[in-house]
């Protein structure tokens, strides 16, 4: 699996990460409300409690804070979800606990986050390319998990790049349909959409 190594630097604020996460998550919910092209700078800098100038020292460009924000939510997710799962070495158990993860990530860090990811497209290309990169990067470790598990005889026949990417679109899913119906808790959300992916993918036992 190829790793890509970014450098980037984050938002240099007095109260330090946790303050890139406030900003970042905010400056995300308000590109969620108003769409990327409907956010201005003045926008942006109003949002996080910066001045226009103050946020241009920061960042280059509406374009810029799109991909911090990106860069942001994969490093959570490297952080997060794929750190500590990749040495599990039942392929069963560590796609569960990554699914398992990822869900309760969207809640910790904010669903806003998975929302702007189709917004990539208006990235430079080479702010795209190491996004996509990351992304793929964890698309191979679902299907490194299915390969063992076809191996072990308990994978349904299956592409595993289909597969991959539904399970990433399921958990994505949760973000546009999730705040709109809240009777549901993010646990219990959690464990059924680990089950829901399983049960698709493995061989009845």
């Amino acid at each position: 699996m190829m790793r890509t190594t970014i450098t980037t630097k984050s938002m240099a604020t007095p109260e330090g990460q946790a303050r890139n996460e406030e900003v970042f998550r905010t400056a995300a919910e308000l590109m969620v409300q108003r769409g990327y092209a409907g956010t201005s700078m003045g926008d942006l800098a109003k949002a996080v409690g910066m001045t226009k100038a103050g946020l241009y020292h920061h960042i280059t460009s509406k374009q810029d804070m799109l991909f911090q924000i990106l860069n942001h939510a994969m490093e959570a997710l490297e952080r997060e979800v794929i750190e500590p799962t990749r040495d599990i070495s039942d392929p069963e158990d560590r796609l569960r606990e990554m699914i398992r993860r990822h869900v309760r990530g969207l809640f910790r860090h904010g669903l806003e986050f998975a929302l702007l990811f189709p917004e990539r497209r208006h990235l430079e290309f080479a702010q795209r390319e190491l996004i996509w990169q990351r992304v793929e990067n964890y698309r191979e470790l679902l299907r490194q998990a299915m390969r063992e598990l076809a191996d072990q005889g308990k994978l349904r026949e299956l592409d595993t790049n289909v597969v991959a990417n539904h399970i990433l679109q399921t958990i994505a899913g949760i973000a546009r349909w999730y705040p709109q119906d809240r009777g549901v808790e993010e646990a219990l959300l959690a464990e059924q959409t680990v089950n829901f992916n399983l049960s698709a993918i493995l061989k009845a036992s």
